[in-house]
């Protein structure tokens, strides 16, 4: 009997190492733990492969990124191109909202648009399967209610926004500069109504070059992205995610798809339906004007 037991008890012990051995296995050639892995709620493969890329700010900070090819391709190259071809020098993070994002990408520091072409919307909503989350660190595409309108704008989220998953592609996270990113979401913002545009830095927070520092565009799947074109051409989208809830100046609503109206004025009447009543202000006062101001006025805009 004891014989018996002695051995049942070895069984259960090998048991358990090797289904401890397996779950160490998932974070084999990863830059992540295993806690990180499972926050994150990714297949393992589609984040061994990496493209590491580093913010740099115009006051010498730095944002550290690994971003997730084989998880949202199309996402990633389209980064990757932007970053390369120098699009994001000189561009602003021009909507911030502490507790929930940063957001840039898309206006230099006189708020005047920078115009991007739009790329397909890899997350679950738009059919893609794309299950990483908002969780903090996450960097994602900020877009217009449709569902491809995500241009060059990306937010990085400050604190777990999981009402956002599925909604926006999620395409890689922060490795170092967490720091950094808390430091802008404390910034002082207000409302420039000439533009329409809430949450916009007082001091303008200027990004001096975003460099791609391992992986490039040789590594990203081409896809079938055109690339005759040395600069990304105009696109109409305005892309503003919202946090779950806030006590900005407008309105949080409790729509799953917490998205503004393109400033395409025929798109925005052909799409337009009392669905998106308590989304879209009727005086669309939230559309910026495309021209821009001088940044010199913004504080005697600010609200």
């Amino acid at each position: 009997m004891k014989r018996k037991l002695t051995f049942l008890a070895a069984a259960v012990t090998a048991v358990s190492m090797l289904i401890a051995s397996c779950g160490a296995g998932d974070t084999e050639g990863l830059s992540m733990d295993k806690e990180t892995l499972e926050k994150l709620k990714v297949d393992p493969e589609l984040v061994k492969n990496t493209v590491n890329a580093t913010i740099y700010l115009e006051d010498g900070d730095e944002i550290e990124l690994e971003l997730y090819p084989d998880l949202a391709p199309e996402t990633v190259e389209n980064f990757v191109m932007l970053a390369e071809d120098g699009f994001y020098d000189g561009t602003i993070f021009h909507r911030v909202i502490e507790d929930f994002m940063i957001q840039g990408g898309g206006y230099d520091e006189n708020l005047k648009k920078q115009n991007a072409d739009a790329v397909k919307g890899e997350f679950e909503a738009n059919g893609f399967e794309n299950t990483l989350s908002h969780v903090r660190g996450v960097i994602s595409m900020a877009r217009a209610r449709d569902m491809n309108s995500a241009t060059s704008q990306f937010f990085i989220v400050q604190q777990d926004s999981p009402h956002l998953d599925g909604q926006y592609a999620a395409f890689g996270r922060v490795t170092d500069g967490m720091d950094v990113v808390d430091d802008i979401a404390s910034v002082r913002t207000g409302y420039v109504e000439a533009q329409g545009m809430d949450d916009v830095p007082v001091d303008p927070i200027v990004i001096d070059t975003i460099e791609i520092t391992s992986g490039g565009s040789k590594n990203v799947d081409s896809g079938d992205k055109d690339s005759d074109d040395d600069k990304p051409s105009k696109s109409s989208s305005k892309s503003t995610p919202k946090p779950a809830s806030s006590a900005t100046s407008k309105p949080i609503v409790s729509s799953p798809r917490p998205l503004n109206p393109t400033d395409n004025d025929d798109e925005f009447d052909d799409e337009y339906d009392e669905e998106y009543d308590d989304d879209i202000p009727n005086d669309r006062s939230d559309i910026a004007d495309e021209d821009g101001i001088a940044r010199g006025d913004l504080r005697d805009l600010l609200t």
